[in-house]
């Protein structure tokens, strides 16, 4: 059995999984499973650690070489191993053509800045002005990253986001802004763990809808390629991916 322990740093946009038992048969699919909905989130890097974890055979930990594969076919984001003990990174050594093997986590995150991770955190209040706020710094990420023809939609997609946020939670939350290369990432993590509904029917009319109505939700969902919600130990993250790529 595999037990995992899931760390997102905000400041840094890396997602840390602990791993921590011994790989078997039967706990791959768990611990691919597990990357890959981390990878999902588009953080700017996955870092694995690896230094309470073993393994029963060497071929077990071809895993990992899968998970690094989908992980920047699907989403563009990195996945990077740290911390292995000698057992595993000698196992690893037969896949080190297809993953990236660390030292530890320090070496990982230089590995990451070295790639200059475009990631922008705002920490906001529950505020109105605060969905003005989260749409300009969204707007001013898509020109940096050279996003142009994302600029309005995101910033559409942070600003529902964000007014979603403060009227359903009355508490400061975290908006967060990711470009992995395949995708245009906006966050909104808060301190609720009610998850967000869109309502199944369309809105009776075209005209301004109260708080609540899911006006907002549907206008993410027609302008995202993907979005959802994933629950935290504490409180949730809703976001919304964008294609970066004009195709």
């Amino acid at each position: 059995m595999v037990k995992t322990e899931i760390d997102r740093n905000l400041d840094t946009g890396i997602t840390t999984v602990r791993l921590e038992g011994a790989l078997s048969l039967s706990s791959v699919p768990d611990v691919g499973t597990t990357i890959a909905k981390v990878a999902a989130e588009c953080p700017s890097a996955v870092v694995v650690d690896l230094s309470r974890f073993s393994h029963e055979t060497d071929s077990l930990l071809s895993v990992f070489a899968t998970m690094t594969h989908d992980a920047q076919l699907h989403w563009g984001v990195p996945v990077l191993l740290c911390e292995a003990t000698p057992g595993v990174r000698h196992g690893l050594d037969v896949f080190r053509t297809y993953v990236a093997l660390y030292e530890d986590a320090s070496q990982a995150e230089l590995a990451v800045n070295a790639n200059v991770p475009r990631w922008v955190c705002l920490h906001l209040r529950p505020e109105p002005r605060s969905a003005a706020a989260a749409r300009n710094v969204t707007g001013d990420a898509c020109l940096t990253w050279g996003l142009m023809h994302l600029h309005g939609p995101a910033r559409l997609v942070a600003n529902e986001l964000a007014a979603n946020a403060i009227v359903h939670t009355g508490d400061a939350f975290d908006l967060t802004v990711v470009h992995t290369g395949r995708y245009l990432r906006i966050g909104v993590q808060d301190s609720s763990p009610a998850m967000p509904r869109v309502p199944e029917e369309p809105p009776a009319t075209s005209t301004l809808m109260r708080p609540g109505s899911g006006r907002g939700l549907r206008i993410v969902a027609a302008a995202a390629t993907h979005w959802g919600a994933t629950l935290l130990p504490v409180g949730k993250v809703v976001w919304a991916l964008l294609r970066s790529d004009e195709s």
